[in-house]
């Protein structure tokens, strides 16, 4: 299954101590994706399908990446980013400039509300870091 995209790879693979190896940051990743489909009732087929750059407009899904941002410690609850957290956890080897570039061009969407905000965010990480 997969659960890693190429915008956690960019933002989230740096989440966890520098210490800790890529099985834990891999357990991590999974518990949170698997706690935030029970608290959101999001849909895991629209999960994959965004891991895969087809973003659906469903309400759950937008929660989804809420919730997951926030066991990230990247957003609040209200949905805002908490940038300095997000910058201190690129990984060593992501291209700094470009993510910090990618984060600079989303960081200031706004949805409808906070669940809405934090899934255009992400959809613009992930849609960014791929474009070249």
């Amino acid at each position: 299954m997969k659960v890693v995209t190429a915008v956690f790879l960019l933002l989230l693979a740096g989440f966890t101590t520098q210490q800790s190896s890529d099985q834990e940051r891999i357990e991590k990743i999974r518990r949170y994706r698997q706690e935030c489909i029970t608290e959101t009732n999001a849909n895991p087929e629209l999960i994959d399908r965004a891991d895969n750059g087809d973003f659906v407009d469903d309400a759950n899904l937008k929660c989804f990446s809420k919730c997951f941002y926030q066991k990230a410690g990247f957003v609040t609850d209200k949905g805002e980013l908490i940038l300095d957290v997000i910058k201190a956890k690129i990984p060593k080897e992501t291209d700094r400039e470009k993510a910090l570039a990618i984060i600079d061009k989303c960081k200031d969407l706004k949805g409808a509300d906070s669940c809405e905000t934090v899934y255009l965010v992400h959809k613009c990480y992930f849609q960014s870091s791929r474009a070249d």
